[in-house]
């Protein structure tokens, strides 16, 4: 896959390309773990409801 115009490739430990693949790294690792958390909720309150009616 060819780069784009002006820009490089791998500069440094933490040049460009790789910072922008350290932030898209990071930033998928925040999304995933409000996922998990919002599922984790949603099961707690699935697990209530099956308390209350017994």
């Amino acid at each position: 896959m060819p780069i784009g115009i002006g820009r490089v490739g791998r500069v440094g430990m933490i040049g460009r390309p790789v910072a922008r693949t350290a932030a898209v790294v990071g930033t998928a690792k925040v999304v995933s773990n409000g996922i998990d958390r919002r599922q984790d909720r949603r099961q707690d309150r699935r697990e209530d409801r099956r308390d209350r009616r017994f």
